[in-house]
C-alpha cells in the first residue's frame, strides 16, 4: 500500500506543480487517504465476490463468464465498426459462455482426478491438453456455433456450414492462446478460482472469437455474395475491366472488383 500511495502522491504533486506552488504537507494526507480508501473498497468488493463464489459456486461462475463475454463481444463489435450494437449477438455470447462455465465446473474435477502426471509431460500439461483436445473440439465449438447461430437467426444447416468454414483457423488460434493460459491455471491457480481466472482470460479470447466468427450476419452476407457471384459468373469479365490499385498490388482481378461491388450492394 505504501509504494502505491507514494507513486500517486508524486504524480499529483508533479501535475499540480506545473501550475502553482504546492505545499506537500497539505496535499499528501488527502492523497494517501483517497488511495487507501480506493484500495480498501476494491478489497471489500473482491472479498464479497469470494464469499459469493464459495456459497454459490456454479451460479457465480456462470454469471462471471456471461458478464465478461458480453463485454468482450461489445469491444469486438465496436472494433468492427458495423454500426449499432447487435444485441442478439451479445446475448448469444453471454448464453454460450454461461453454459460453458457450467460444463467446466463439472469437467475440471474429472480432468484433475484423471490426469495426475502419469506421463513425462506432467499433470498441468496433461490437464491442459485434455481440455483443449477433448472438451474444446467436441463440446466448446459445437455449442458455440449452435448457440450463436440459432440466436442470430441461422438454421441448423447454416450453422453447420459456418462451423465448417471457421473451425480449423479458430482451433489453431485456440491452441496458441489457451494451452499456455490453462497451464498457468492448472499449475498455479487455486481450484475455486480457476474458472473465474479463465473467465478473465476469456475476456481477451472473446474479443478474438467474436471478431473472427461472432457475427452470423457477416456469414449471411458472405453467403449471399457467393450466391450472386455464382449466378452471374459470365458477366463479371464483361462489366468490370482491370484497374490499377496503387496501394496493394499493380492489378486487381475483375472478379475481385465485382465481389466488392456486390458486397456493398448486399450491405445496403
Amino acid at each position: 500500500m505504501k509504494p502505491l500511495s507514494g507513486c500517486v502522491t508524486a504524480l499529483v504533486i508533479f501535475r499540480a506543480s506545473s501550475f502553482s506552488v504546492v505545499d506537500p504537507s497539505i496535499h499528501v494526507p488527502l492523497i494517501e487517504a483517497s488511495s487507501s480508501h480506493l484500495i480498501a473498497s476494491s478489497t471489500a468488493v473482491f472479498d464479497r465476490y469470494l464469499t459469493t463464489l464459495a456459497n454459490h459456486p456454479l451460479q457465480t461462475k456462470m454469471a462471471t463468464g456471461a458478464c465478461l463475454a458480453t463485454v468482450g463481444d461489445f469491444v469486438a463489435q465496436r472494433k468492427d465498426g458495423d454500426g449499432d450494437w447487435d444485441a442478439p449477438r451479445g446475448a448469444s455470447f453471454a448464453a454460450f459462455d454461461a453454459t460453458y462455465r457450467a460444463a467446466q465446473h463439472v469437467a475440471f474435477p474429472l480432468i484433475v482426478a484423471t490426469c495426475k502426471g502419469q506421463s513425462f509431460l506432467g499433470a498441468a500439461i496433461e490437464r491442459s491438453l485434455a481440455s483443449q483436445l477433448i472438451i474444446v473440439p467436441f463440446f466448446y465449438y459445437p455449442v458455440f456455433f449452435l448457440f450463436t447461430g440459432i440466436m442470430q437467426g441461422l438454421d441448423m444447416a447454416e450453422s453447420f456450414d459456418r462451423a465448417k468454414q471457421t473451425f480449423v483457423p479458430l482451433m489453431k488460434r485456440n491452441l496458441l492462446f489457451w494451452v499456455p493460459v490453462q497451464y498457468i491455471q492448472f499449475n498455479y491457480i487455486e481450484t475455486d478460482l480457476q474458472i473465474p481466472f479463465l473467465s478473465c482470460a476469456g475476456l481477451a479470447w472473446t474479443i478474438i472469437l467474436s471478431a473472427f466468427a461472432g457475427s452470423a450476419k457477416r456469414y449471411s452476407e458472405t453467403k449471399e455474395v457467393s450466391a450472386i457471384l455464382d449466378s452471374n459468373k459470365e458477366t463479371v469479365c464483361q462489366n468490370f475491366p482491370i484497374i490499377t490499385d496503387e496501394v496493394s498490388s499493380p492489378f486487381v482481378d475483375r472478379e475481385q472488383v465485382y465481389k466488392k461491388e456486390v458486397r456493398e450492394l448486399v450491405s445496403k
